[in-house]
């Protein structure tokens, strides 16, 4: 989708901040780890001396039984080090995304948006619906130019209205006139639609 490619600068900008921070953060948690291994050494040792009278074979038992706990515990602790730092990175490319209508771009984002989205509702009439400030500062030609473009791609006549103003950080929602299509290429569910290629991106970056 056009409009990731903005997404996509945004995302390395926080990642790369997020990768410092998660780096320091990834550090305390292991060295946590260390230190609920170590306790559970000792505590293992201790515990294993005391019922040593009771046989060799019950004390190895329970020390392995405890060291195996501890090491469980670390590794839960560190996921979910991990993931509170992969949702915090995500959170702020969501706060971000409110940032690409103000880029010197966007109109042309926005207008191949609604190009490929107008396509893929197979053209004829079809309505724009946009934010408040879009609806404003998209003019009536940019969408006449538009559709002849969609109807080389669908071969239907085309024709491409301004709709309803819409609750949405920026993009557009199309719909056919007689409402029986629907797209949502706004901002939000694009993101949204993207998020578990993000998730899996941001993963990869961090760890």
């Amino acid at each position: 989708m056009v409009i990731s490619v903005g997404i996509e600068k945004i995302k390395e900008k926080i990642l790369e901040d997020a990768n410092l921070e998660a780096k320091k953060i990834i550090g305390e948690a292991e060295k946590e780890k260390e230190e609920i291994l170590n306790k559970a050494k000792e505590e293992a040792e201790k515990r294993k001396n005391e019922i040593l009278k009771k046989g060799e074979k019950e004390a190895e038992i329970l020390y392995n039984s405890i060291i195996a706990e501890a090491k469980l515990q670390a590794r839960r602790e560190i996921l979910e080090v991990k993931e509170r730092i992969i949702e915090k990175a995500i959170q702020k490319l969501r706060e971000d995304l409110a940032k690409l209508p103000d880029e010197p771009e966007y109109m042309d984002k926005l207008l191949k948006l609604i190009k490929e989205g107008a396509i893929s509702l197979g053209g004829g009439e079809i309505f724009v619906n946009l934010n408040k400030r879009d609806y404003e500062r998209l003019e009536e030609e940019a969408l006449w130019k538009l559709e002849k473009e969609v109807e080389l791609k669908t071969n239907k006549v085309t024709v491409l209205k301004k709709g309803e103003v819409v609750d949405i950080l920026g993009g557009c929602i199309l719909n056919s006139g007689d409402k029986t299509k629907l797209l949502d290429n706004s901002l939000e569910a694009i993101f949204e639609r993207s998020l578990p290629k993000i998730r899996i991106k941001v993963t990869e970056k961090l760890f």
